[in-house]
Order: C-alpha cells, then sequence, then structure tokens
C-alpha cells in the first residue's frame, strides 16, 4: 500500500508525463507498447529494461512469438527478471530518476490475449484478436417497426446473423445464417434442423463471449436490424432500410467472423415457434444513419452524455461492473441526470438495478425516474432527436464482451414516435400483450362450447 501511495505521489508531483505506457498484454503473447519521450527505463521492480528509442516502441518476452503474431518483431526483449504476471503487478516507467507512469492490471480481465490500452479517460481493455470496424453512415429511407408484430422478411436472397433462432422469419429458400454456437442454456434442437436444409455458420470464440447480434442483409442491399431473436411476441424494434455501403460492411464483418466457426455438442430443447397475429406499430423516415458493431464501436456512452433535452433508455437488463473501478455507463446516466430528466424502463426481472438506481437518485437527489415492465427485450436509447436501437443488453456483456450490432437513426420524427411509445410504456396505459395463435385458438374453441350448451339449453 504504501509502495502505490509513493508511486501515485511520485507521478503526482512530476510536471510532464512524457513517456507513457500505451498497451500492456500479460498473459500470452507478453508485450508492453511504450511511447518514449526521451531514454527511460521500463521496470516490474525485479527487472529493468532500458529504452533509449524515440517515438513508440515494443518490449516483448519473446521476439519470434510476437512477429508471428504482429507481423512485426519488438524493438526490445524482456531482460534478466524481468516478467508480466498473469495475476497482476506493478509496470512503471523510470525517467529522470522519477516515475512517470505506471499500471497495474490486479483484479483485473486476465484471459489469454487481453490487451489493455490507455484511452484518454483512462485505460481499457480488448482481446489482441479484436477487430477495429468503424461506424458505417449513409442517408437512407427506412422504417422502425414496433414488436409485437407480424413482420415477415420479404426477399430472394437472406443472410440473416442471430444469437438463436427458432423458427426462419422468412419464405425465401436461398438463406445463409450466422448463429451463436454456444448460447446459454445450449444450441436450440431447432437450429440443427435449420442447418439440414439452409447454410447455417455456428461462431464461437475464446474472446466473445457471444455472437448477441440480430440483423439481416437482403438481396445485397436490404438491411434489417433488430432487438429480437427474429420472433416477435415481446416489446421489441425493428429497423428496415436499403444501402448498399452498410449491407458491404456487414458483409464484410460476417465474413472475417467466419474464422470463429465451430461444430456443435451442446444442445437444449426445442423452443416453441411463436406465431404473432399483430401488426406492429411503425414510423417511415428519411435521414442519416450510422452502424456499428460492438465491441469495435460503442457511441452510446456518448449519446447519453450529449443529452440536453430529453434522455430515455429501456433495456431488458442493465449491469454497471465494467473494468477495475471503472462504472462508464452508470457515470454517463448520473451525470446525464443532473442536467436532463433521465426515464429508465428495465424488465421486471431486474428488479434489482431498478433498486440501486432508485437509491442512487434518492440519495444524490438526481433527476432519474425507473420503471419496470413485463415482457420487455428491445434496446433503445432516444437522447434528444437522436435514437439508438441495438442487440445489446445495457450491461459489461452487451458493451464489451459480446459481438453486436446497432443502429444511430439521426431522426427528430424517429425519436419523437419512439419517445411517444416509451411513454406508452411508462404509464401502462397500452398492455404489451403477445396475440398468440395457440390464444386465440381456445377462445373460438370456448365460444363454439359455450354457443352450443345455449343453442341446447334453450331448444
Amino acid at each position: 500500500m504504501l509502495k502505490k501511495l509513493l508511486m501515485f505521489i511520485l507521478i503526482a508531483i512530476f510536471p510532464v508525463n512524457a513517456s507513457h505506457m500505451l498497451e500492456v498484454c500479460p498473459n500470452g503473447v507478453e508485450y508492453v507498447k511504450v511511447y518514449v519521450d526521451s531514454n527511460c527505463t521500463l521496470s516490474d521492480g525485479e527487472g529493468r529494461v532500458n529504452l533509449n528509442k524515440s517515438g513508440v516502441v515494443y518490449v516483448a518476452k519473446d521476439r519470434n512469438d510476437f512477429y508471428r503474431l504482429f507481423g512485426l518483431y519488438p524493438d526490445y526483449e524482456f531482460k534478466g527478471r524481468f516478467a508480466l504476471a498473469n495475476d497482476g503487478e506493478d509496470v512503471y516507467i523510470i525517467q529522470n530518476g522519477r516515475i512517470v507512469d505506471s499500471f497495474n492490471w490486479k483484479a483485473l480481465y486476465k484471459d489469454r490475449g487481453v490487451v489493455y490500452y490507455r484511452t484518454d479517460e483512462g485505460w481499457d481493455f480488448k482481446y489482441w484478436d479484436w477487430t477495429n470496424f468503424s461506424m458505417v453512415e449513409d442517408y437512407v429511407s427506412g422504417m422502425v417497426i414496433i414488436s409485437p408484430t407480424d413482420y415477415r422478411i420479404d426477399a430472394g436472397n437472406v443472410i440473416l446473423a442471430s444469437y438463436t433462432l427458432t423458427d426462419l422469419p422468412t419464405d425465401c429458400s436461398n438463406v445463409t445464417i450466422f448463429l451463436d454456437g454456444n448460447p446459454v442454456g445450449g444450441v436450440p434442437i431447432n437450429e440443427m434442423l435449420l442447418s439440414e436444409k439452409f447454410n447455417v455458420t455456428f461462431l464461437r470464440s475464446k474472446s466473445f463471449k457471444h455472437f448477441h447480434w440480430k440483423f439481416a442483409v437482403c438481396d445485397g442491399c436490404k438491411i434489417i436490424i433488430t432487438t429480437e431473436n427474429w420472433k416477435w411476441n415481446k416489446r421489441g424494434y425493428i429497423v428496415e432500410f436499403k444501402s448498399k455501403k452498410v449491407a458491404d460492411f456487414l458483409k464484410s464483418v460476417l465474413n472475417h467472423d467466419k474464422i470463429y466457426s465451430t461444430d456443435v455438442n451442446r444442445f437444449s430443447e426445442a423452443k416453441t415457434k411463436i406465431k404473432v397475429l399483430k401488426h406492429g406499430e411503425s414510423v417511415h423516415f428519411r435521414s442519416k444513419v450510422g452502424v456499428f458493431v460492438l465491441p469495435d464501436c460503442n457511441p452510446i456512452f456518448d449519446l447519453i452524455k450529449s443529452a440536453k433535452r430529453r434522455l430515455l433508455i429501456q433495456a431488458p437488463y442493465m449491469g454497471f461492473e465494467w473494468f477495475g473501478d471503472e462504472r462508464p455507463l452508470l457515470d454517463a446516466i448520473v451525470n446525464a441526470s443532473k442536467r436532463v430528466k433521465v426515464r429508465i424502463i428495465l424488465s421486471d426481472r431486474d428488479e434489482a438495478t431498478r433498486q440501486i438506481l432508485e437509491d442512487l437518485a434518492e440519495i444524490e437527489d438526481l433527476n432519474l425516474e425507473v420503471k419496470t415492465m413485463d415482457n420487455l427485450h428491445g434496446k433503445l436509447i432516444v437522447a434528444d432527436d437522436v435514437a439508438i436501437i441495438t442487440s445489446a443488453n445495457l450491461n459489461k456483456y452487451g458493451l464489451k464482451l459480446n459481438r453486436e450490432v446497432g443502429v444511430i437513426i439521426y431522426s427528430k420524427d424517429v425519436a419523437d414516435f419512439l419517445a411517444s411509445r416509451f411513454d406508452e410504456d411508462w404509464s401502462g396505459k397500452k398492455k404489451d400483450v403477445s396475440y398468440l395463435v395457440p390464444s386465440v385458438i381456445l377462445l373460438l374453441v370456448a365460444v363454439v362450447i359455450m354457443h352450443t350448451l345455449i343453442r341446447r339449453r334453450f331448444r
């Protein structure tokens, strides 16, 4: 403890934090990436590596392993007793006899291949095999549809990605499907039946916890992004538009992620197919949209931070654990509630988060209200005149550890429409009812029986 306090004081009083670490990978191909302003020393308290090159340099345990992974040789190799402990330790830079930078990954993520990297706001992490796809924007015409709905895909060629898939949402025969190969509870046996008829690729990765996205590319240009696993019996959202640019982007992501293809050997029981007899409300729009995949690009925190007039958040699950002591989602919500009224709707299965937020709002006198509702599966954020619809639950899995997809819609009409539906859910004036075929059949049978009994009685 004294050592850490002393290190903090030394860093605080040093006038210019010139040389500093940019990345640390302690497990796997061990290396440290450093920006060197002038001669300095990298140390773990037991060994040292003197750095006398300026600019960005790499220090690695094994130069050949590093080359095989990244295609270049490191500038320096670890020497003597210098080693990165998987369970965490202090690594620091000494310059002009003073410690100018330090980092410790104890109690953080320790999986093989985790890379810690410096950001403008501190430290974050990624896996070395993660991609770096940027958000793609286009000006499009489209519509947003509210579920429950009887939505079906009308196309001649469909590429579909989902977490699970119990019923194919199209009559198209030319369908390519990408599914998570390790969903919670196992792969529904329905998916194996689909794989006998269609081209199905199951994906499983040691770095992505789940492939939780839900989108489709149809006929090379029609895009469908949804919060639902292609069944429409709960409150959720569908965004549909045409964009060759976005289509090419999403196909390139899928083409890359084929490297995670896997065989499936763990199954769950068949899931019930759900038919909804309700046509969902919708709104048409013409505006700019931005499509992103997580964890490569995450505009959600920035959108929350940007809210000046209204902030509405709807998600079945919300969690604040992130990275060490960092709580970026909670911080963004709390800060937003100090300048704008924030309303959040959670699933009634996430009562614990509702209680946490309500207690915090009372203690800190925040302009924040929280409610829960049943049959919620959609993930929605409305900030002023911009909306995000995404497959990602608002926790560390959805926002950081899963493969997810989302769309930003820069449209006041869409934002107002979604805010109106949010208000209905908030007030409970419209019940989120799923009109299912079995229920309708039972009702008709009951009517027939009652009619028969009445006729017999009054003959």
